[in-house]
């Protein structure tokens, strides 16, 4: 390999990345749509649009990798230690946020590479905060705890209960019992719902339950954003009231224990 022989090949590297691009007007904006690919494979867009009023040029997704991660069950804006992660890549890459849009502010001098900070901004976002299995269950619990302390629900987190065999099981959140008022309440999180990872849960309940007196009640929040078709199959349901566990199917919220968990 010689330089002559590597220059070629930056050439044609640079004229595949040229081609790679498509171009289209939507309004007084052009869509740029990019050679990089998100977690879907499909390519990813940026919209280039004059700045009227500063000079110069916005390049911005117009919402799209974040509000994509949401409707996938991963809202990255939603608490304080994510929108801190969040907004430390948007820094790195020198663009800007506004709510769920990525965009930044550039000259003619700067524009590609500032098309460039996008499209790897964009990018980086996508995987650092989707592709991480642990990451979504995380944010599961986040998103939980935060509905539990806006609610003004006290709990105790991550506990772990014996029950009358000695094994042990973990939950999420517990909530004392309140007087005569409402027994112990236990809560498991599944941030990816299956057959499998209910009855993985619903495992050793009646252990607990008869361990902790006949009064405990166990609910079994499901996050029904990551599953396929945005659903729990109503055999998850039915199994889960077969072991006397309340089944919440979680939509940004769980109202419908709201007076139960409150108590």
């Amino acid at each position: 390999m010689n330089i002559a022989s590597a220059e070629k090949i930056i050439d044609g590297y640079v004229d595949w990345w040229r081609k790679s691009f498509s171009v289209y007007q939507e309004g007084e904006a052009v869509r740029i749509v990019c050679p990089m690919l998100d977690r879907h494979n499909d390519h990813m867009s940026i919209y280039l649009v004059e700045d009227k009023l500063a000079g110069g040029f916005i390049l911005s997704d117009l919402g799209a990798v974040i509000n994509d991660l949401s409707m996938s069950g991963c809202d990255i804006i939603a608490s304080e230690s994510r929108r801190q992660k969040l907004d430390q890549v948007v820094q790195g890459f020198g663009l800007m946020r506004s709510g769920s849009e990525l965009y930044s502010k550039t000259n003619e001098n700067k524009l590609f590479q500032s098309m460039n900070m996008l499209m790897q901004g964009m990018a980086s976002i996508d995987d650092l905060f989707f592709t991480a299995r642990e990451n979504i269950r995380n944010f599961f619990l986040e998103d939980v705890a935060a509905w539990l302390d806006a609610k003004g629900i006290r709990y105790l987190p991550d506990v772990r209960v014996s029950g009358r065999s000695g094994f042990e099981s973990k939950f999420e959140f517990v909530i004392p019992k309140s007087g005569n008022i409402a027994p112990e309440r236990y809560i498991k999180t599944i941030s990816t719902p299956s057959e499998q990872s209910i009855k993985n849960a619903l495992f050793g309940w009646n252990d607990i339950k008869s361990a902790r007196g006949g009064d405990a009640h166990s609910y079994l929040f499901l996050n029904k954003s990551n599953t396929k078709e945005n659903s729990i199959d109503s055999s998850l349901i039915d199994a889960c009231m077969n072991y006397e566990v309340t089944p919440v199917v979680w939509d940004n919220g769980a109202e419908s224990v709201l007076g139960e968990l409150a108590a």
